[in-house]
């Protein structure tokens, strides 16, 4: 296991380094997508954001979160995507634990890059628009708790893959309609917490505002990362199966 995850760190890292050109735009595109949404926002009426109940710095948290879960909901996918384009998907199958297990590891070490590019946006951004960041020690905790969800629903996105082949026009649906649904956070209600990312979520912006973590919510965003993890990995295993019993693995 050890050197299965080194040697995927080190595909990401030499991937990194090679395209960092794109990368650097991709940071870029973030910042400017964030940055001219506010300004939008701000011009809708003369008071600004103040008159529409919003506060930049919330809406930046839950930004973050966004393009973080985003980011990682993708990344088993477009990996059966990438690896099915080179020809080598059954290779990958071929690896200690098989293809889920290969994937899983994929898809952790992506998620990384996507959690330091997420940082990496969060703190321009906050210098460009003021927001004043006041992390509590315990902030990982929130920032884990709202990965691992993300990776489960990335698991059952990845089985869609693996039957479907591209799946790109249905993430693009996906993406639009979680943009609007992390923004709707901002006003964040008891009766919200059992929703889909939302005590993660609502954690992460806890602990960059130097908030106490609440012992509920970060019980029920354990529960519901379980929970996304454990459906997550069984649609998977059941799609792996149906495909390999059918012959359609290969067949892009």
């Amino acid at each position: 296991m050890f050197w299965q995850l080194w040697s995927e760190l080190l595909l990401e890292w030499n991937l990194t380094k090679r395209y960092w050109f794109d990368q650097v735009a991709g940071l870029l595109a973030s910042v400017l997508f964030f940055y001219s949404m506010v300004l939008g926002l701000e011009n809708l009426t003369p008071e600004g954001l103040a008159s529409l109940g919003l506060d930049v710095g919330p809406l930046l948290l839950l930004f973050a979160a966004f393009s973080m879960v985003v980011g990682t909901f993708q990344s088993v996918a477009y990996n059966v995507q990438s690896e099915a384009a080179q020809g080598t998907l059954e290779h990958l199958g071929l690896a200690r634990g098989g293809l889920l297990w290969q994937l899983l590891l994929r898809s952790f070490v992506v998620g990384l890059e996507g959690i330091a590019t997420g940082l990496l946006v969060l703190l321009p951004l906050a210098l460009l628009l003021g927001v004043r960041l006041a992390p509590a020690p315990w902030w990982p905790l929130g920032l884990l708790l709202l990965y691992l969800a993300a990776l489960g629903f990335a698991l059952a996105m990845g089985a869609l893959a693996l039957y479907f082949k591209r799946v790109d026009g249905f993430f693009t649906i996906v993406q639009f309609l979680f943009l609007p649904y992390f923004f709707s956070l901002v006003r964040f209600e008891p009766w919200m917490a059992p929703l889909p990312f939302a005590p993660g979520a609502y954690l992460l912006r806890m602990g960059f505002t130097g908030e106490g973590p609440s012992l509920a919510l970060v019980g029920l965003a354990a529960f519901q990362a379980l929970l996304f993890l454990v459906l997550g990995f069984v649609a998977m295993s059941w799609v792996y199966a149906v495909v390999r019993r059918r012959g359609l693995l290969g067949r892009y």
